[in-house]
């Protein structure tokens, strides 16, 4: 068992994601299974009858799995490509068989945060290079001269967009120090979900940078929202971070307007009051201060002066609130004399 519960709470929340890349990865698995039946039994019975013919003559004299490639299907390629599938094939059955370890990334201690997913996509990435490869073999695509570094590791920015809907998901443990939430960006599309486990002092309102129109955001130090952030069709990321820090939920399907979006679950009793890692205290207090605008929802009078805006196509005027208030207060708290 872990010793660190969240991670067990982490895997609990990945369960869904990680079961439909098996599932999907299980399906390929089946079907280049099928593929390879038929080629092989062909390319047997040919040698067989080939064997047959040459008699006593070939026994011990011809190579008959080199002697294949001209007679395969009249074509060497042919050869070439079934033993390029059954290489994809071996490294399917590798991923369906493997264990959870594959989707738990450990970020050295100093390390990018990007570095360490990036590496670990592409590693998946190798199950859809396999099945790009069935897939051109099925269809006659595949020979001698498109084989080279078909079964590298593949890189997210080369997924396409029904890999991203079946992508899996990745428990990353990071410290806090290193948690550079503007990382993840380029990872959140189709159906990508991440769950941090935050060890250490970390910044007040990291994952703030990723909140978009269709992104979940999860920030949490308990496991309230987890199970909407399993449900969420779309790409999602959340953070299980220390005691302190602030937490809320960012959830597309609760509106339009981020303060429908964003649900503030606790935010910080005092302002940030050191460096965090690269962090300055500044930073950190944009963060937080973004967090609670996005959150903030238009008064009466605000609405007025928006709705008279529509009607009249000037901009729309804003009024002060609590959250206003409240940001205020935690900007009056830090110490600005040393930032750095």
């Amino acid at each position: 068992m872990p010793s660190d519960p969240r991670i067990e709470l982490a895997f609990r929340a990945l369960t869904g994601p990680i079961e439909r890349y098996r599932s999907a990865v299980v399906t390929t698995v089946e079907e280049v299974r099928g593929y390879l039946q038929t080629h092989q039994s062909k390319q047997g019975a040919g040698l067989t009858g080939v064997a047959a013919g040459l008699g006593q003559f070939a026994a011990g004299r011809i190579d008959f799995d080199r002697f294949a490639s001209f007679i395969y299907d009249g074509a060497s390629e042919d050869i070439g490509a079934l033993k390029t599938v059954e290489k994809a094939f071996d490294m399917l059955r590798v991923v369906a068989a493997g264990e959870d370890e594959l989707f738990h990334v450990k970020v050295k201690p100093g390390s990018r945060l990007r570095d360490g997913v990036a590496g670990r996509m592409a590693e998946i990435g190798r199950a859809f290079a396999a099945a790009r490869i069935a897939g051109m073999a099925t269809t006659g695509r595949l020979g001698s001269g498109n084989e080279s570094g078909l079964l590298d590791p593949l890189g997210f920015e080369r997924w396409n967009e029904a890999e991203r809907r079946v992508a899996p998901a990745l428990l990353v443990e990071v410290e806090g120090a290193d948690l550079h939430a503007g990382d993840l960006a380029e990872f959140l599309d189709g159906a990508v979900k991440i769950v941090l486990v935050v060890h250490g002092e970390t910044a007040p309102a990291p994952l703030v940078r990723l909140i978009t129109p269709a992104t979940f955001v999860l920030q949490t130090a308990g496991d309230q929202g987890l199970d909407r952030f399993s449900e969420f069709e779309g790409p999602a990321v959340a953070g299980l971070v220390p005691e302190g820090a602030a937490e809320f939920i960012h959830d597309p399907t609760r509106g339009r307007h981020p303060w429908e979006r964003i649900e503030l679950l606790r935010v910080p009793e005092k302002g940030p009051k050191q460096r965090v890692g690269g962090m300055s205290i500044i930073q950190q207090k944009e963060e937080l201060e973004q967090l609670l605008d996005l959150a903030e929802a238009p008064g009466a009078e605000a609405a007025l002066a928006e709705g008279a805006a529509a009607e009249t196509g000037a901009p729309g005027g804003t009024v002060a609130s609590q959250v206003d208030k409240l940001a205020a207060w935690l900007l009056s708290q830090a110490d600005l004399r040393d930032v750095g």
